[in-house]
């Protein structure tokens, strides 16, 4: 660890602390926490809120009268809706907009929206926590933006795609650790909830002396689902296979997850859009 806290320390451009989402999901996990304390916390962050109410007004959410107000904002839209907006829009700044060694951040972050909603998805075929699961998807690949500066384009193309065990043995040989446990260290650093941490640090590898690690395997199967969707043998994969077997969901599953995905796809084209104009474009 004090490898990576070494790196961390040297990078040029370090990801920003999500500091909402810190503040936001222990709140969100306690049965007796206020719900205008936390709508209070979302109106915290001014900029945050703007992009809110922006998203909630457009054409996506189709409200008759304008929304003003966070308030107004959970009345109309609902909570749950509210919190994958802040969240998307929290975890984007974690996305520098320059981008550090030659990588395609934008690229990346469209990737982890999708992956944000896919694993949600798992998770509520599995009874694991939605919303720890949804910010898990979203920064489960900040620490390739960290790899990305210490040897610019080595590693820039595999980047995009699903990571094989080759390619963590390979980053493991380069910078003495990889993605994943980079991803664990900045989100230590930054004291999000411990479950959202095991999960990012143990995504491609979910599998402890006990067992399967249910959260850390329902991001796993989120990420390899969200490439599936542009490469479609991954779904078909030994690994794709062995994982929802060791969960117990069969392929069954499946069409439940596409069929969702494909009716919040503009949502998710809208938010993966973020990176590239600095703001969500829904319509």
């Amino acid at each position: 660890m004090n490898q990576i806290d070494t790196l961390l320390d040297n990078v040029e451009i370090l990801p920003a602390a999500p500091s909402l989402l810190a503040k936001l999901l222990p709140k969100l996990s306690d049965v007796d926490a206020n719900y205008d304390e936390i709508v209070e916390t979302i109106m915290l962050d001014p900029g945050l809120t703007a992009k809110l109410l922006q998203v909630c007004n457009s054409a996506f959410f189709g409200q008759p009268e304008p929304i003003a107000t966070v308030p107004d904002a959970v009345n109309r839209v609902g909570y749950q809706s509210v919190y994958l907006l802040v969240s998307m829009i929290s975890g984007a700044d974690a996305f520098p907009a320059q981008p550090p060694g030659g990588l395609d951040v934008g690229r990346l972050w469209a990737h982890s929206v999708t992956t944000a909603f896919s694993t949600k998805y798992i998770a509520e075929s599995l009874n694991q926590d939605t919303n720890v699961l949804f910010t898990a998807g979203l920064l489960h690949d900040v620490g390739k933006i960290v790899l990305a500066q210490i040897r610019p384009g080595v590693f820039n193309d595999q980047f995009y795609k699903l990571t094989e065990d080759r390619q963590m043995l390979r980053e493991k040989e380069i910078f003495g650790c990889n993605h994943a446990e980079v991803g664990r260290a900045l989100m230590d650093r930054w004291r999000l909830p411990a479950q959202l941490i095991d999960a990012v640090g143990a995504h491609h590898e979910p599998v402890s002396r006990s067992g399967i690690e249910p959260v850390a395997a329902c991001l796993e199967l989120g990420n390899m689902f969200s490439h599936g969707q542009v490469d479609r043998r991954v779904l078909a994969s030994p690994q794709f296979m062995d994982r929802l077997n060791a969960l117990d969901v069969g392929p069954q599953a499946m069409p439940q997850w596409f069929k969702k995905l494909q009716s919040n796809q503009q949502l998710i084209d809208g938010m993966s859009r973020l990176k590239a104009s600095g703001k969500p474009s829904l319509n």
